[in-house]
């Protein structure tokens, strides 16, 4: 057989090349799921049910988000979005289900797996919540409510059904503090108001059962208790109550049994000068009716910080206090923590060096692990541990294990066992308030260089070059040594891991990175091609106004990020390590509402102030006018255009609602809104040409009186209306929202009519009540190849002001509506971006009640798709189809695909190096999201279902048949010659 009738053989060895492209999910995007910074009232050790061998951890954070956390992994078990305001979180021990109260709701759930089990709201704010922990006529829960007038309600609530079996009131006016309950009766413990001689405490003992006073004692403190709830403790050893307050000195605890009139004093070993920060205060009851009592005190002297323990025990049968033990000081930060297994109380300290295990006998350590070196994210500082909680196992007679969930001051949250690190949750990164992204190459890519290089002299540019050429050497062996990583995953999807930390560079532009602020006042850089892999974090130490810190806006420039707050704390953040490179806190201007950043006339950044009142204050330095426009909104809801032309703003327009209107929503092109078709081939071949403008504004305004929505299409150079659509009817409560991008907008409302309606430049159709998307193109004429340019003189600036009328307009662009009827509220709406514009561009979409972020394909959405008809064969060769009224949602266009994405307001794009491909990230008051998006496929990108090494040895193989069969042909071509002669 010769060798040519082989090479069928040959490539049958090979299996056919498929287009076909792997399901990315869960490998391109990334998703942090985050419940927000525990709180240490309401963070526990706990298991689910009488039965089962192993705890969760349970936490109600500071974001009014009450989860389960699976200790070995960190991963989420359950969470649930409560309503905000401070909460309380409780177990019910030998139920498989825990309590939790946010303001005036409470709460009963499946401890295993989140799942409601009843609730009960308060008519006043809940305060304090109590369950009785023992058998008999006294089992409930017990919530402590204050009303105005500082009314306190004790209630009982049934720990089965949530029903109300009792209550008793308090109008004595006293300060309410807690409620405690064991097997003597259930004790009501106030204060008495401020304003009255000295300070007392008042003691009022219920019958549980069914709310009957049975006595009230008065406990004299004279001027000690502290106005601090944390110095003031109540304890239920099953047999007795205590309350154990702290002095205001911070120098001595008391500790009276309640239902009686004895104080005991315990005195800490605190020198007399010696200047103390806060006492924490621990309890756990023990066996046979006693009390262990933990008091934690941090001392702070100029800037160093020491923490000590002191532990008392007292027997509440006997009445007897006694001090146990005084650990010695520990320099730096440490948390302290107590743990019971089998009715012993064990004492958890834990530090920046490592975790230490006592007992509550002696102040020897019966353990201790030295911490491995850290191996999380660059978020998490030490300076300083809140708290911690533990939990202790013992294996055998002197063999120990304990693990400890602590809170780092930064909001991360750790779980370190037997002193090794298990797992870490960046939980610092909730609530973002605002975010923007940056690219990889910084002030040193390539395009950069080489300007520069073009714009310097001959000799400058070649130095510059040869300096060039030498930085990046010191890089050539690392990228040498990882070659063989980067070729197995490039052919078997090995996972690689780039040696280099920072900033990586790809072909691809997916490496990109966002720079995120957080209501707390953190700054993040994320790496979004390494699953939102923290980069860097810094703290900033001048907050604006207010509890929180309000972001105005982030902008980055090369490699420097701008950051400006409404406080006038303005940041320069460099983007590669995250170092702040300038703080400025300016004097704060009480008419100053934000702050814009333009180019002046040499290229250098002009911040532009615009007050309350919508005017605009240029800087004095700058000499000469910018052609530009500038569109403001004061506080009365107008809407103004400046120019910049002349050497001081000019008011050129004023857009003025109709009466009783109030403006919403404005939005305006994206900046990169780059467009690459300025028509729609239709399917006869003609063409009809969009309306492009990058001054064109849509304004979403309410008129509450007549519950009616108007949307204004406004030309921000000449001020004039081009389009209004008005909708009456509407539900104005509901999310409200407009989005625009090249030559469509698109807005949402919740339309209240259920018959047909005609409207004055409206669409005119079915009007059905729910949740509608509006969609809407504008085109330059209603025929085909006609382009009809609107008036130029028209689009001019004016110098000279000019009212504009929101009732009046002139003959605009021409345009097409759609209403579509979606299934749930969209609470924002975005749109992709590329960076050439040939990808059609889909609509992102929050959805709240779902918990999703959907991308709806811009084809579904397209007002020219034929209504009441099946498309033709010339609108079927456009892409369209028939129209539906109701849009579902479709599974498949959820990016977070099985992910439920909480807390998410707002959506942010950018376009990659691939004109098929946008990057996409979400975020908000709670979860992080990221991912890629490609509307119509990756058509220039290989998927993961390509074989590389199929195509290598297709490629090997025929050059193999090539180079054997080369000499045969050649043989036999000469033979032929020879033969022919």
């Amino acid at each position: 057989m010769r060798l040519v009738d082989l090479l069928p053989v040959l490539c049958l060895l090979f299996r056919p090349l498929t287009a076909t492209f792997a399901d990315d999910a869960y490998h391109i995007d990334f998703h942090h799921v985050l419940l927000g910074i525990p709180q240490p009232r309401a963070t526990f050790l706990h298991r689910p049910s009488a039965t089962s061998k192993a705890s969760l951890l349970y936490t109600l954070s500071n974001r009014s988000v009450l989860g389960a956390v699976n200790p070995r992994d960190g991963s989420v078990v359950w969470r649930q979005q409560l309503g905000a305001g401070n909460g309380l979180l409780r177990p019910v021990f030998g139920e498989s289900i825990i309590i939790s109260v946010v303001n005036r709701t409470v709460q009963a759930w499946d401890a295993a797996e989140g799942r409601l089990v009843w609730d009960w709201t308060s008519p006043d704010e809940i305060t304090n919540l109590e369950i009785s922990q023992y058998d008999g006529g006294g089992q409930g829960i017990y919530i402590l409510t204050q009303g105005e007038g500082a009314k306190a309600t004790v209630r009982k609530l049934s720990e089965h059904s949530g029903g109300l079996e009792w209550e008793y009131h308090d109008e004595s006016g006293n300060i309410p503090r807690g409620l405690s309950i064991s097997a003597q009766g259930l004790y009501f413990v106030a204060s008495h108001s401020a304003i009255l001689q000295g300070s007392k405490i008042k003691v009022t003992t219920l019958n549980p059962s069914d709310g009957i006073l049975l006595g009230v004692i008065h406990l004299s403190t004279d001027a000690d208790l502290s106005d601090d709830d944390s110095m003031l403790t109540l304890e239920s050893t099953g047999f007795s109550s205590l309350v154990i307050w702290s002095d205001r000195t911070l120098k001595s605890l008391r500790i009276n049994v309640l239902g009686t009139n004895n104080i005991y004093v315990a005195r800490l070993p605190i020198e007399k000068d010696e200047p103390i920060g806060t006492v924490q205060i621990s309890t756990s009851a023990t066996k046979g009716g006693a009390v262990d009592l933990l008091v934690h005190c941090k001392v702070r002297a100029s800037d160093k910080t020491s923490h000590s323990a002191h532990l008392y025990h007292f027997d509440a049968v006997s009445e007897s206090l006694k001090t146990v033990y005084h650990l010695p000081s520990v320099q730096g930060p440490a948390a302290f923590s107590i743990a019971i297994h089998d009715g012993n109380t064990y004492l958890v300290r834990t530090t920046k060096r490592d975790v230490t295990l006592f007992s509550s006998i002696s102040e020897h350590h019966l353990e201790q692990w030295l911490l491995q070196p850290k191996f999380h994210s660059p978020s998490t500082s030490a300076y300083d541990i809140p708290f911690a909680v533990s939990e202790v196992v013992v294996r055998e007679k002197s063999s120990y294990g304990v693990r400890s969930a602590v809170l780092h001051s930064s909001g991360d949250w750790e779980m370190i066992q037997n002193g090794e690190n298990l797992w870490f949750r960046p939980e610092s990164l909730s609530g973002v308030v605002a975010a923007a992204w940056a690219g990889t190459d910084g002030p040193r890519s390539p395009t950069r260089e080489l300007k520069t290089e073009s714009h310097s002299h001959i000799a400058a540019a070649y130095l510059h070059r040869i300096k060039r050429h030498a930085r990046d050497s010191k890089s050539f062996p690392q990228w040498i040594q990882g070659i063989p990583d980067r070729i197995a995953h490039s052919l078997f999807g090995i996972e690689y891991r780039s040696q280099t930390t920072g900033f990586q560079r790809d072909s691809f532009g997916f490496h990109k990175i966002l720079i995120l602020a957080t209501d707390s006042g953190r700054v993040f850089a994320l790496d979004a091609g390494s699953n939102g892999k923290i980069l860097w974090s810094t703290q900033v130490s001048v907050i604006g106004k207010g509890p929180l810190w309000e972001i105005e806006s982030i902008q980055v420039d090369s490699d420097i990020a701008l950051i400006r707050d409404f406080g006038g704390l303005e940041l320069q953040v460099r983007i590669t390590d995250g170092i702040i490179l300038d703080n400025q806190l300016s004097s704060a201007e009480v008419d100053l509402k934000t702050t814009i950043t333009v180019p002046d006339m040499s290229g250098s950044a002009l911040t532009i102030k615009v007050k309350a009142d919508g005017t605009v204050a240029v800087p004095q330095r700058r000499r000469s006018g910018l052609e530009m426009m500038i569109v403001t909104r004061d506080d009365n809801m107008a809407i103004r255009g400046w120019t910049l032309a002349t050497s001081e703003p000019v008011l050129a327009w004023a857009f003025l609602p109709r009466p009783n209107e109030r403006v919403i929503s404005i939005a305006a092109r994206p900046l990169n809104d780059p467009v690459a078709s300025i028509g729609k081939a239709l399917g006869d071949r003609n063409v009809l040409y969009k309306f492009l403008s990058p001054n064109l504004l849509i304004i979403g305004a309410v008129k509450v009186d007549t519950s009616s929505a108007s949307f204004y299409i406004l030309d921000s150079i000449s001020g004039r209306v081009l389009r209004t659509l008005t909708h009456p009817a509407v539900d104005i409560t509901q999310p409200i929202n407009c989005v625009l991008a090249e030559n469509w907008f698109a807005y949402t409302v919740f339309s209240n009519l259920t018959e047909r309606v005609a409207q004055n430049g409206a669409v005119t159709q079915a009007a059905t009540k729910g949740y509608q998307i509006v969609v809407s193109e504008l085109y330059e004429s209603t025929l085909a190849n006609d382009r009809n340019p609107l008036d130029p003189a028209s689009s001019s600036p004016n110098l000279h002001p000019r009212a504009v009328d929101a009732s009046v307009h002139d003959n605009g662009p021409h345009m097409v509506s759609q209403t579509y009827l979606v299934p749930a509220a969209v609470s924002f709406m975005t749109v992709t971006s590329t960076s050439q514009g040939i990808t059609p561009r889909s609509l992102l979409c929050v959805v709240p009640s779902l918990n999703s972020v959907f991308a709806i394909p811009r084809a579904y959405i397209d007002p020219r798709r034929p209504t009441e008809r099946d498309a033709t064969s010339m609108e079927a060769e456009e892409g369209l189809f028939r129209h539906e009224a109701a849009l579902e949602f479709d599974p498949k266009w959820a990016l977070n695909h099985m992910r439920e994405v909480q807390g998410v307001q707002t959506v942010i794009t950018s376009p990659s190096l691939l004109e098929s491909t946008s990057l996409v990230f979400a975020f908000g008051n709670l979860d992080l999201f990221g991912t890629r998006i490609a509307p119509i496929g990756g058509f220039d990108m290989l998927g993961k279902g390509f074989n590389k090494i199929q195509l290598i040895g297709t490629v090997v193989a025929l050059a193999i048949g090539t180079g054997v069969l080369a000499p045969l042909v050649q043989k036999k071509q000469t033979d032929s010659r020879w033969k022919g002669t």
